[in-house]
């Protein structure tokens, strides 16, 4: 197994930065357009629930602008979620190709993305803000293993992390529905609402919302169910690699699982950047910890201790 290729060098290189700003940026725009349909559907309930007993022909009003975002997620703005979604996950796949050495599957992930739509996404010089968190996007401890395995456990890392992250949101998603809902139901038997004057000023207007939140929490829990498989073959390609498994065998071993964190990536539901940063420390140094354990591991039982 060769020691050559050194993850720390090969992600911190401008060209890989760049692969990560345009990755960040892509998906900063698709969770714009998920931004825009959450805030308005919770604006539409709000403004019906503040004004609706003094100004009741705003219910009609609101119930029509509720509809109207509904038909505006599915046949605008959902199709250019998932357009930025996966050129940011192309961006990722050609990022950690090319850092961990894996050859290009164009039949999977189709074709690079174009020079000029990097540019586009990602244009004007990168500040040392921005290069300082794209930086190390691997822990360096990774180069004390040979590159077949210590790509393995970056790999493990992206799904661990992802896992992690996900389950979060999911039971925050799960939160956010129950108290939402009862709050706005309380609200409006509060100010006398009657049945058919809630389902009318209440349950239309908040319909889009709990649309948005019943989906965002079926999404995530389908894509952690996938990820907890996808963690646990992982985990069995592991233990061959500390049983001696060959350079060729965990390569391609390591080029399958990449085909599936990349399908997952392109199709996989966003989570808001700021619960990201709010668990981002945290689960950074579960991470840390995570990798030191398992690059422990793996010196004493393939015999490293000289690396």
């Amino acid at each position: 197994m060769t020691m050559e290729h050194r993850i720390d060098i090969e992600q911190n290189r401008p060209e890989r930065l760049e692969l990560l700003r345009a990755q960040r940026r892509f998906y900063s725009r698709a969770k714009n357009y998920q931004n825009f349909v959450a805030i308005a559907a919770l604006i539409l309930p709000v403004l019906v629930l503040l004004f609706g007993a003094d100004f009741p022909v705003i219910r009609s009003y609101i119930g029509f602008a509720s509809i109207a975002l509904l038909l505006l997620d599915v046949a605008v703005l959902s199709p250019k979620q998932r357009a930025s979604s996966k050129a940011g996950s192309k961006a990722q796949e050609q990022f950690d190709t090319e850092v961990l050495k894996l050859d290009w599957n164009k039949l999977v992930a189709g074709s690079r993305v174009d020079p000029e739509e990097l540019r586009a996404i990602a244009p004007g010089q990168m500040s040392d803000k921005e290069k300082k968190g794209l930086e190390a996007w691997y822990e360096g401890a990774i180069n004390r293993l040979p590159l077949p395995v210590g790509r393995l456990l970056c790999q493990r890392t992206n799904v661990v992390y992802d896992l992690r992250v996900r389950r979060t949101y999911s039971a925050v998603l799960f939160c956010i529905a129950g108290v939402l809902g009862v709050a706005l139901f309380a609200f409006g038997l509060y100010q006398g609402l009657k049945l058919d004057e809630l389902i009318t000023s209440v349950g239309l207007p908040v319909l889009p919302l709990v649309s948005f939140v019943l989906r965002e929490y079926r999404k995530q829990e389908d894509t952690i169910e996938s990820l907890a498989t996808l963690k646990g073959e992982i985990e069995k390609v592991w233990d061959k690699a500390l049983a001696g498994a060959s350079e060729e065998e965990l390569t391609l071993s390591s080029r399958a699982l990449q085909d599936a964190i990349y399908r997952h990536r392109a199709s996989n539901p966003l989570v808001f950047d700021w619960l990201y940063n709010l668990l981002r420390k945290n689960t950074e140094a579960q991470a840390k910890h995570a990798v030191e354990k398992l690059v422990a591991e793996a010196v004493s039982k393939l015999n490293l201790s000289g690396v």
